[in-house]
């Protein structure tokens, strides 16, 4: 893969339609991304300053457990915060990668509904083996209740946008 994260966070900035901005944004500690790609091969990426929420849309790395909070107001989202305890959130959000005994794996995303609304969004996605950034759907996840997404090829990094209630 070519593009760095930071790289990535500014095409899917683009994809998203909105500005970088540091101000009042909660970022994510350096690390590095170990992604499983079959039975003993493995890929690694340096994962530097990316937040965890910014203008409504949701980064996503494998790992990652924490919650957002949603400010509804008029039936419409005005504004997604970031909350690191996922229990207390409105939404909480895990996405991992499982791995078989055969050496395949699969990512799958988690997330827990406690508003009142149905809760809609699109999914943008980028792969070790793709060359940018790739639509994907989300099902909507009822009131209440969890709903599961799986896609079985690593996923770097998957961003939720254009968050909606109904």
């Amino acid at each position: 893969m070519n593009l760095t994260f930071r790289s990535i966070v500014l095409t899917l900035a683009a994809v998203t339609n909105f500005a970088m901005a540091d101000e009042g944004v909660v970022f994510r500690e350096p690390y590095t991304l170990r992604l499983h790609q079959d039975k003993t091969h493995y890929v690694e990426y340096p994962v530097g300053k990316v937040p965890f929420v910014l203008n409504g849309s949701v980064f996503l790395f494998k790992d990652d457990y924490f919650g957002i909070g949603l400010d509804v107001q008029n039936g419409a989202v005005a504004a997604v915060k970031y909350l690191p305890n996922p229990e207390s959130a409105d939404v909480s959000l895990r996405f991992t990668q499982s791995v078989k005994e055969d050496g395949s794996s699969m990512m799958l995303l988690e997330i827990v509904n406690r508003t009142k609304y149905t809760l809609m969004m699109n999914g943008v996605m980028v792969t070790p083996a793709g060359k940018g950034p790739v639509g994907t759907s989300i099902i909507p996840v009822q009131a209440g209740l969890v709903n599961f997404e799986s896609w079985p090829h690593p996923i770097a990094q998957l961003v939720l946008t254009k968050l909606a209630v109904k």
